[in-house]
């Protein structure tokens, strides 16, 4: 089974609300005139796992937020800028596939893919003109941070940093987004400071144990261009500080152990972050929620 429809199962409680997204979603890519139109169509529909936006409709559903179209339109941008960001990451990463489909870089090269996922971008600032002015602050500061994070990762690109470094970077690679949509939430009723602190403690530690999971998991499947790349995560900064050999074969056994190793980290930043939950009200959201992050965080290896 695969890892959309695994999520899906998991969110029968949200379907309304997922056809709704879905249905916007496409409304706002069928009104492009982008001539590369089919291409777009294809890339924001095969098989997306669509967990940013799951997120921030458990947590509009925990927070009892009654502005289903604002939440909605968060949704949208949020998943618009991730899109956008994996097509201008395939450029950086020189990526010929995503989601099993050759890149717009590898299609068109890579000034086409710029300008396909600047168009995205406009196409989540025009989402959220229709918010309010603090969500678009809130957009407009992840973005930064997000683009920070990139540009972190790409200043490394072939040295070895140490974990500390490549938490923080990971965070603002991949975190940002995560905190978006609940932060914008917050922006749509009067919530305790307590509850928010624990909300935002719990992304936090979830999206960085999310990327962990991401970069070890694309070594184990061997389909991860990061070493080859010189953007070294953490099981090959794992395998220099306790071995001191060069950048590692993945078949080498010490290395094994390094992703065991991250894995394990991955572990403990999904327990850290369910910790934050405890204090929250017991409903089918959060049971939902705790049961996603299980799902999405388990090890395969």
């Amino acid at each position: 089974m695969d890892k959309t429809k695994k999520i899906k199962e998991i969110v029968p409680i949200l379907t309304d609300d997922l056809d709704f997204f879905e249905n916007e979603l496409r409304k706002i890519i069928n009104q492009s005139n982008d001539f590369l139109k089919d291409d777009l169509t294809s890339f924001m529909f095969s098989n997306p796992k669509r967990l940013r936006p799951i997120f921030t409709l458990l947590f509009a559903q925990i927070l009892n937020i009654a502005d289903f179209k604002t939440v909605i339109n968060i949704c949208l941008a949020i998943e618009i800028l991730h899109n956008a960001s994996l097509i201008h990451d395939d450029i950086l990463d020189n990526e010929k596939l995503r989601r099993n489909n050759p890149t717009f870089f590898e299609k068109y090269g890579a000034k086409i893919a710029v300008l396909e996922g600047d168009l995205l971008l406009s196409m989540a600032l025009n989402v959220l003109s229709d918010t309010n002015l603090e969500i678009l602050k809130i957009f407009s500061d992840k973005i930064q941070k997000t683009l920070d994070g990139e540009i972190q990762q790409n200043a490394t690109i072939n040295k070895l940093t140490d974990e500390k470094q490549y938490i923080k970077k990971t965070f603002n690679k991949t975190g940002n987004l995560f905190l978006a949509g609940l932060e914008s939430l917050f922006t749509l009723k009067k919530i305790d400071d307590c509850i928010k602190s624990n909300l935002i403690n719990f992304m936090q530690n979830y999206a960085i144990a999310f990327q962990i999971k991401n970069d070890t998991d694309n070594i184990v499947n061997k389909n991860s261009t990061d070493i080859k790349n010189g953007n070294y995560t953490l099981p090959v900064l794992y395998f220099c500080s306790e071995y001191g050999y060069n950048i590692p074969d993945c078949k080498n056994q010490c290395f094994q152990k390094c992703i065991k190793k991250a894995n394990k980290k991955v572990a403990e930043y999904k327990n850290l972050a369910l910790s934050y939950l405890e204090n929250t009200e017991n409903t089918i959201y959060k049971e939902t929620l705790i049961n996603l992050c299980n799902q999405t965080l388990r090890s395969k290896f």
